[in-house]
Protein backbone atom coordinates (compact mmCIF):
# COMPACT_ATOMS: atom_id res chain seq x y z
CA UNK A 1 0.00 0.00 0.00
CA UNK A 2 2.84 2.44 0.84
CA UNK A 3 4.59 1.62 -2.44
CA UNK A 4 1.37 2.37 -4.35
CA UNK A 5 1.12 5.77 -2.63
CA UNK A 6 4.70 6.68 -3.59
CA UNK A 7 4.18 5.52 -7.18
CA UNK A 8 0.87 7.42 -7.46
CA UNK A 9 2.45 10.66 -6.19
CA UNK A 10 5.30 10.37 -8.69
CA UNK A 11 2.94 9.74 -11.59
CA UNK A 12 0.69 12.71 -10.68
CA UNK A 13 3.66 15.05 -10.26
CA UNK A 14 3.20 15.89 -6.59
CA UNK A 15 6.24 17.78 -5.30
CA UNK A 16 6.84 19.00 -1.77
CA UNK A 17 7.29 22.77 -1.56
CA UNK A 18 9.75 22.45 1.31
CA UNK A 19 12.23 19.75 0.26
CA UNK A 20 11.09 19.11 -3.35
CA UNK A 21 10.53 15.43 -2.54
CA UNK A 22 7.79 13.26 -4.14
CA UNK A 23 5.26 13.72 -1.34
CA UNK A 24 2.65 16.18 -0.13
CA UNK A 25 4.01 19.23 1.75
CA UNK A 26 1.76 18.37 4.69
CA UNK A 27 3.54 15.01 5.06
CA UNK A 28 7.11 16.36 4.68
CA UNK A 29 9.48 14.96 7.33
CA UNK A 30 11.61 18.14 7.10
CA UNK A 31 8.83 20.73 7.55
CA UNK A 32 9.86 21.55 11.12
CA UNK A 33 13.49 22.25 10.19
CA UNK A 34 13.24 23.56 6.63
CA UNK A 35 9.80 25.16 6.93
CA UNK A 36 11.09 28.27 8.75
CA UNK A 37 13.81 28.80 6.14
CA UNK A 38 11.24 28.42 3.36
CA UNK A 39 9.00 31.10 4.90
CA UNK A 40 11.95 33.53 5.11
CA UNK A 41 12.90 32.85 1.47
CA UNK A 42 9.31 33.45 0.32
CA UNK A 43 9.11 36.75 2.21
CA UNK A 44 12.39 37.92 0.66
CA UNK A 45 11.28 36.88 -2.81
CA UNK A 46 7.97 38.72 -2.45
CA UNK A 47 9.65 41.87 -1.12
CA UNK A 48 12.22 42.04 -3.94
CA UNK A 49 9.83 41.58 -6.86
CA UNK A 50 8.47 44.83 -8.32
CA UNK A 51 4.93 44.67 -9.69
CA UNK A 52 4.86 43.33 -13.23
CA UNK A 53 2.90 45.40 -15.74
CA UNK A 54 1.93 44.41 -19.22
CA UNK A 55 3.48 46.60 -21.91
CA UNK A 56 1.17 49.46 -22.77
CA UNK A 57 -0.79 49.09 -19.51
CA UNK A 58 -2.14 52.24 -17.86
CA UNK A 59 0.14 53.70 -15.18
CA UNK A 60 -1.42 56.28 -12.83
CA UNK A 61 0.31 59.68 -12.82
CA UNK A 62 1.17 59.32 -9.15
CA UNK A 63 3.60 56.45 -9.83
CA UNK A 64 4.99 57.42 -13.24
CA UNK A 65 8.75 57.84 -13.35
CA UNK A 66 10.31 61.12 -14.38
CA UNK A 67 7.24 63.28 -13.70
CA UNK A 68 6.52 65.10 -10.49
CA UNK A 69 3.07 64.45 -9.12
CA UNK A 70 0.38 66.83 -10.38
CA UNK A 71 2.86 68.65 -12.63
CA UNK A 72 0.09 69.76 -14.98
CA UNK A 73 -1.97 71.27 -12.16
CA UNK A 74 1.08 72.97 -10.65
CA UNK A 75 2.03 74.46 -14.02
CA UNK A 76 -1.52 75.68 -14.58
CA UNK A 77 -1.52 77.46 -11.19
CA UNK A 78 1.78 79.19 -11.95
CA UNK A 79 0.68 80.55 -15.33
CA UNK A 80 -1.30 83.81 -15.35
CA UNK A 81 -4.99 83.01 -15.71
CA UNK A 82 -7.90 85.40 -15.96
CA UNK A 83 -11.58 84.66 -15.40
CA UNK A 84 -14.09 86.09 -17.85
CA UNK A 85 -17.73 86.17 -16.79
CA UNK A 86 -21.02 87.46 -18.15
CA UNK A 87 -20.57 85.66 -21.48
CA UNK A 88 -23.51 84.95 -23.77
CA UNK A 89 -24.80 81.36 -24.07
CA UNK A 90 -23.82 81.31 -27.77
CA UNK A 91 -20.14 82.05 -27.02
CA UNK A 92 -17.70 79.45 -28.35
CA UNK A 93 -14.01 78.77 -27.70
CA UNK A 94 -13.23 80.12 -31.17
CA UNK A 95 -14.91 83.45 -30.25
CA UNK A 96 -12.80 83.66 -27.09
CA UNK A 97 -9.66 82.79 -29.05
CA UNK A 98 -10.37 85.62 -31.49
CA UNK A 99 -11.07 88.05 -28.64
CA UNK A 100 -8.05 87.26 -26.42
CA UNK A 101 -5.36 86.28 -28.96
CA UNK A 102 -4.37 89.89 -29.90
CA UNK A 103 -2.98 90.48 -26.38
CA UNK A 104 -0.44 87.63 -26.52
CA UNK A 105 -0.05 83.87 -26.91
CA UNK A 106 -2.84 81.97 -25.15
CA UNK A 107 -1.81 78.61 -23.71
CA UNK A 108 -5.27 77.40 -22.61
CA UNK A 109 -8.93 78.33 -22.89
CA UNK A 110 -11.57 76.67 -20.74
CA UNK A 111 -15.17 77.58 -21.53
CA UNK A 112 -17.58 76.16 -18.94
CA UNK A 113 -20.45 74.36 -20.67
CA UNK A 114 -23.51 72.48 -19.50
CA UNK A 115 -22.86 68.72 -19.73
CA UNK A 116 -26.25 67.86 -21.19
CA UNK A 117 -26.93 70.75 -23.57
CA UNK A 118 -23.41 71.94 -24.41
CA UNK A 119 -24.49 75.57 -23.92
CA UNK A 120 -22.05 77.99 -22.30
CA UNK A 121 -22.53 78.58 -18.57
CA UNK A 122 -21.43 82.21 -18.96
CA UNK A 123 -17.83 82.12 -17.78
CA UNK A 124 -14.42 81.05 -19.03
CA UNK A 125 -10.78 80.86 -17.96
CA UNK A 126 -8.03 82.16 -20.24
CA UNK A 127 -4.41 81.21 -19.46
CA UNK A 128 -1.58 83.19 -21.01
CA UNK A 129 2.10 82.32 -21.30
CA UNK A 130 3.18 85.74 -19.99
CA UNK A 131 1.77 87.79 -17.11
CA UNK A 132 2.11 91.06 -19.07
CA UNK A 133 -0.20 89.72 -21.80
CA UNK A 134 -2.80 88.67 -19.25
CA UNK A 135 -2.59 92.04 -17.49
CA UNK A 136 -3.10 93.94 -20.76
CA UNK A 137 -6.10 91.75 -21.66
CA UNK A 138 -7.58 92.24 -18.20
CA UNK A 139 -7.25 96.04 -18.29
CA UNK A 140 -8.51 96.34 -21.87
CA UNK A 141 -11.46 93.92 -21.76
CA UNK A 142 -12.83 94.57 -18.25
CA UNK A 143 -16.27 96.17 -18.74
CA UNK A 144 -15.90 95.67 -22.52
CA UNK A 145 -19.16 95.42 -24.45
CA UNK A 146 -19.22 92.01 -26.17
CA UNK A 147 -22.42 91.31 -28.06
CA UNK A 148 -25.29 92.51 -25.90
CA UNK A 149 -23.45 91.97 -22.59
CA UNK A 150 -20.66 93.73 -20.68
CA UNK A 151 -17.75 91.42 -19.79
CA UNK A 152 -16.38 91.10 -16.28
CA UNK A 153 -12.67 90.20 -16.37
CA UNK A 154 -10.64 89.47 -13.21
CA UNK A 155 -7.68 87.43 -12.04
CA UNK A 156 -8.60 83.81 -11.50
CA UNK A 157 -8.33 82.49 -7.98
CA UNK A 158 -6.04 79.45 -7.45
CA UNK A 159 -7.82 76.15 -8.03
CA UNK A 160 -7.33 75.08 -4.39
CA UNK A 161 -9.48 77.89 -3.00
Amino acid sequence: LLIKAVVSTQSTGVVCRICKGPHWTKQCPYKDTLGVALDVQQEEANAVKPPVRAPGAYVPPSIRKGEPQDSQTRQRDENPTIRVSNLAEETSEKDLQDLFKPFGPVSRIYLAKDKNTGISKGFAYITYNRRESAETALQTLHRYRYGHLILQVEWAKPSGS
